[in-house]
């Protein structure tokens, strides 16, 4: 497994309809590959929110780019941002459970 980490920016009025909105966009394309999505709000600042989606593989989440379903998906989360995301790819390394 690897995790698509993004941090993104929205109006802090903004947050939690971006959260429900996106999520259900996230929910209905029903990605092959993608496992678990969780969005992170930042305490200290209400306009930050990371997502995180659990991919088989790096090309499980690549091969949907460019796909209606997911230039929908990014127009719907862009009409809520006011920065572009920043995201990567990435292994989780577990410390302690």
């Amino acid at each position: 497994m690897i995790y698509e980490v993004v941090i993104q920016h929205v109006a802090p009025e903004k947050r939690d309809e971006y959260i429900e909105v996106f999520g259900d966009i996230l929910q209905k394309a029903d990605y092959a590959g993608a496992h678990a999505i969780k969005f992170f709000t930042s305490i200290e600042d209400p306009s930050r929110v990371i997502l995180t989606i659990e991919w088989d593989s790096v090309e499980a989440h690549t091969q949907h780019r460019g796909t209606p379903t997911h230039d929908a998906m990014k127009e719907a989360a862009a009409r809520y941002q006011t920065q572009k995301s920043d995201g990567a790819h990435f292994h989780v390394h577990q410390i302690k459970n």
